[in-house]
């Protein structure tokens, strides 16, 4: 089968390869995809991994047609449309998963083959109807970024209706969706960027401020909760914003973070900290049980993803390149077949 493969060292071992399809296990089904979704993880994967490691099939998001099931599956049968779970190994809800990030809970993509390909077999257990609503580019792109963010403004932000919550760096898929959840939830949301056109875009989509990333937004978001601040800060920036978010933060505020697409070591003040109640949380993906609770939130508001660019498979490599330009407004989608 065609799929996108990592091998060799950096962006440049990105390449369309012919790979085998696994063989199915008990109990395994085997996905017929149709669409599969870009992730910052993609960019990082390849940047990390060594020439003398074997090529490995990117992607984490994707969703497609059932192709065969293993002799021991129940409840999904050939034809059945289904998106991917890449959260492994982390069945029910719970504070932390069972063992350490890539010992034990794994996330689709490396170590484990992913979803830049015709085909991919999976657990059962990572395989969930695809809402009717969706289309297969719909439930490839809300896949990842839905789980993280449901994860993120809910189960550890306990975001309310009414509250403030603020999304910088809004343009990356995890943000711009962050933001379509918040809205249903009835929060005020504040979004910063460096990008006036996102901005724009990001007040279409609901957003009540939107702020230029290099002004003093931390006093502007104080100012629009009435002086307290923000509830919550969903964060997936990291060291370049981190000095405002958390000046941002109203006391007892929290502040999520789940990426750091500007990497580094970040200075805490622990006395503004502790004096003022406020925390800082650190969470990746989540449970099974908290993909269905976000699949039924995203059904009963019809939630879809926004989609900024569509790629052949083929071009998975250009596609890769154009994430890391970042340029996007929310997810970048590979249509397969």
């Amino acid at each position: 089968m065609k799929a996108i493969v990592h091998q060799g060292s950096g962006m440049a071992g990105v390449k369309l390869a012919d790979m085998p399809v696994s063989a199915l296990g008990p109990r395994d089904v085997r996905v017929k995809l149709k669409a599969a979704a870009l992730n910052h993880r993609d960019i990082w994967t390849s940047l990390r991994r060594t020439a003398d490691q074997p090529p490995v099939i990117l992607g984490s998001d994707g969703a497609g047609l059932i192709d065969a099931v293993g002799p021991d599956v129940a409840g999904f049968r050939h034809g059945d449309p289904v998106m991917i779970n890449s959260s492994q190994e982390w069945l029910s809800q719970s504070h932390v998963p069972e063992g350490e990030y890539g010992i034990g809970y794994k996330i689709l993509g490396s170590p484990n083959h992913g979803t830049f390909a015709e085909f991919i077999v999976i657990s059962c257990d990572q395989v969930e109807p695809k809402p009717a609503y969706m289309s297969f580019d719909d439930a490839a792109a809300i896949s990842l970024v839905g789980l993280t963010t449901y994860r993120a403004l809910f189960s550890e932000g306990r975001l309310k209706a009414g509250q403030t919550v603020v999304i910088p760096g809004i343009g990356g898929g995890a943000a711009t969706q962050a933001l379509l959840f918040a809205k249903c939830a009835g929060a005020r949301v504040v979004v910063t960027s460096r990008s006036e056109a996102k901005l724009e875009r990001a007040r279409a989509l609901g957003a009540d401020l939107a702020l230029p990333s290099d002004s003093d937004w931390a006093n502007a978001v104080r100012e629009f909760a009435g002086g307290r601040g923000a509830d919550l800060v969903v964060d997936s920036v990291g060291k370049a914003i981190w000095t405002q978010a958390i000046g941002c933060l109203a006391n007892g505020g929290r502040l999520i973070t789940f990426g750091a697409t500007s990497p580094g070591v970040v200075e805490v003040d622990l006395a503004h900290m502790f004096l003022h109640w406020k925390s800082i949380i650190g969470t990746t993906m989540g449970s099974r049980d908290e993909y269905r609770d976000m699949l039924a939130f995203a059904e009963a508001y019809k939630v879809k993803p926004v989609i900024d660019r569509r790629f052949k498979l083929e071009r998975g490599a250009e596609a890769i390149a154009y994430l890391d330009t970042a340029q996007q407004m929310g997810k970048v989608v590979l249509e397969i077949g």
